[in-house]
């Protein structure tokens, strides 16, 4: 029997400022008349490849695209900066906060899409749009409040985040929500 594990790549993102803010709309009630599912902040990240079901004997060549394509990388200092939906506030999933910039980080990005492409790994073409992803909406019963927050926050800056290290995960699905599992740390220097 084949070993699996449901896989992502990502960069953790901390940040005392918006933890507090969202605590602040975590229990703001129009807001929560809506069924969100808030993400905890422990698990806060910017996704690079979600790789999802992945043979375990694929972990250390995994770690190896990743410590060659960032070998060198400096670590980010940028911001949190303005809230916003996925796709639209009308058909709003999931609620996030944008960040300033990672350009600096895109050429290893790109460097390490195309190791994985070149060894088999499939994570779709979508392109690239940092975000910190804070709620998973599931119904939209009070609209007004989303369309608010989203009109009042469009560009509110949320504090400075410094981006140090690309990680393997380990996505466990519990009841309680995920449980991100590190397999792999590259520190960024």
């Amino acid at each position: 029997m084949v070993m699996m594990k449901r896989l992502f790549i990502g960069i953790p993102v901390s940040s005392e400022v918006a933890r507090r803010q969202v605590d602040i709309w975590r229990f703001d009630q129009p807001l929560n008349q809506n069924r969100m599912s808030w993400v905890n902040p422990e698990n806060w990240h910017i996704t690079l490849f979600f790789l999802g079901d992945t043979k375990v004997e694929q972990i250390d060549l995994l770690q190896n695209l990743i410590e060659e394509a960032f070998d060198g990388i400096s670590a980010v200092q940028t911001g949190l900066r303005g809230a916003g939906v996925f796709p639209d506030w009308r058909n709003a999933k999931v609620l996030w906060l944008g960040l300033a910039s990672i350009d600096s980080l895109i050429p290893a990005r790109n460097r390490l899409a195309e190791s994985l492409r070149q060894n088999g790994f499939d994570f779709g073409n979508k392109p690239l749009k940092p975000h910190l992803t804070l709620a998973r909406i599931k119904s939209l019963e009070h609209r007004d409040s989303l369309k608010s927050l989203l009109q009042q926050y469009p560009q509110t800056d949320f504090g400075a985040v410094k981006l140090d290290e690309v990680v393997l995960f380990e996505s466990i699905l519990t009841p309680q929500g995920p449980v991100y599992q590190p397999l792999f740390v590259k520190r960024l220097v």
